[in-house]
């Protein structure tokens, strides 16, 4: 059966937003609620409570919530009307249907009177009713009172119920007497079924909250979000009996133990903004640990640390997980020399391993560098060239050539 938690509060608590220290009215009917909690630490403002139809035994819970204007408590298995007397506020009190018996009714009536503003009582539907001086008793007792049982109460009434309020005590004695050795003699006999008792409210709300949890473990079924159960994390050795090793967050890490000397170095890169309380790390001398959103990230070190020495911390910036640990038995740092670097000279072009041919320089004439065999140049002659001829153009219809013009003839050249 569900409880009356902080939770459940705050999510029937819509209408304000989930804030509970202002809230005034909230509706908590039909939650199959067997006690009353959390209203006196989480909402002391409160002036409308509705906590009818649930199967609450007991008034309790209640006395600090000074500003308390109407409580509803109607179809419950309230035996007793109690825990309210510091409710200074309260003007309307519902408890219909309840199991307020006459054996419990001048206790229940006698501490409502120090609720000075109540105006209005409901009262319908329990035992006590069955007794026929039972409204007259109560006007009696509760000489504010405007409404009972959502009828006026008259003047003649409280006047009539005043007047006749010793006879009135003396009747409520002996039935109470009388109901007291009825419930005795039938405690050994079997209640028929279908007898509206605390017993059958109580198994019928049960059936209810059954029933309620396996359509809404349909429904989710049917759109998807089903509860999946608790994976189970994974313990620190497999099942050969050597250190697991697993990242099942698949996050980026490093495992560096060369860096430092004496000093093995984890780096793990958590998301950013992943609360610093989801993170548990576990550092042991041959392992590390750490388990986020139930997800194992584990390794095996290549070295014995020291767990005390070992320091954890964590980026402000990037978020990412830092482990610091001391090696228990650091390793011997060889003394070294440095290797002689060899100088480095700009690169050369490669020398031609053949010899140049000398560059001419200077003009080459290429006079007579071919001679024809057939031709025999004479000594001393010049040969010749072309010189220019003027001549002169008549006008003359006749498109032939002028016979007249002697043919171009070759100037011969000077010889050097």
């Amino acid at each position: 059966m569900p409880r009356l938690t902080e939770e459940l509060i705050r999510k029937r608590s819509e209408h304000n937003d989930g804030c509970l220290p202002d809230l005034e009215e909230i509706a908590l009917h039909q939650q199959e609620l067997e006690k009353i909690e959390s209203l006196e630490t989480c909402c002391r403002h409160i002036r409308i409570l509705l906590l009818q139809n649930n199967i609450i035994p007991k008034m309790e819970g209640l006395n600090k919530l000074k500003e308390l204007d109407y409580l509803n408590l109607a179809l419950n298995n309230v035996s007793k009307i109690e825990g309210i007397d510091h409710c200074e506020s309260l003007k309307k009190l519902d408890m219909t249907v309840n199991f307020v018996d006459v054996e419990d009714l001048e206790e229940s009536i006698y501490n409502l009177k120090a609720n000075v503003m109540l105006e209005d009582l409901y009262l319908t539907g329990n035992p006590c009713e069955d007794w026929p001086g039972f409204k007259m008793y109560v006007i009696a007792h509760l000489p504010r009172l405007k409404q009972l049982d959502g009828k006026l109460v008259l003047p003649v009434e409280r006047i009539r119920a005043r007047q006749q309020l010793p006879q009135l005590t003396e009747d409520l004695e002996r039935a109470v007497e009388a109901n007291l050795v009825k419930k005795a003699a039938a405690a050994g006999i079997p209640v028929s079924e279908g007898a509206y008792t605390k017993a059958s409210r109580v198994e019928m709300y049960m059936e209810m909250a059954e029933q309620k949890e396996e359509k809404d473990k349909n429904e989710r079924r049917r759109q998807g979000n089903e509860i999946k159960p608790k994976r189970e994390t994974p313990g620190v050795y497999n099942a050969k009996g050597e250190i697991r090793q697993c990242n099942e967050g698949k996050y980026d890490f490093n495992l560096d133990d060369s860096t430092v000397p004496g000093m093995v170095i984890f780096e793990l890169g958590v998301p950013k903004y992943l609360e610093t309380g989801s993170l548990d790390v576990d550092i042991n001398t041959d392992y590390v640990r750490c388990v986020i959103k139930d997800k194992v990230t584990q390794l095996k070190l290549p070295a014995e640390v020291s767990p005390d020495r070992a320091k954890v911390q964590r980026s402000k910036t990037t978020g990412s997980l830092r482990i610091e640990m001391p090696m228990a038995c650091p390793r011997p740092v060889r003394a070294t020399t440095a290797a002689q670097v060899p100088e480095v000279k700009p690169l050369q072009p490669e020398q031609d391993p053949k010899p140049r041919r000398k560059q001419l320089t200077g003009g080459v004439s290429v006079q007579d560098i071919y001679k024809d065999p057939n031709k025999k140049a004479s000594k001393g002659k010049q040969k010749p060239e072309l010189r220019e001829i003027s001549t002169r153009r008549t006008v003359d219809n006749d498109d032939d050539d002028d016979d007249e013009i002697p043919e171009l003839e070759p100037v011969r050249t000077r010889q050097n």
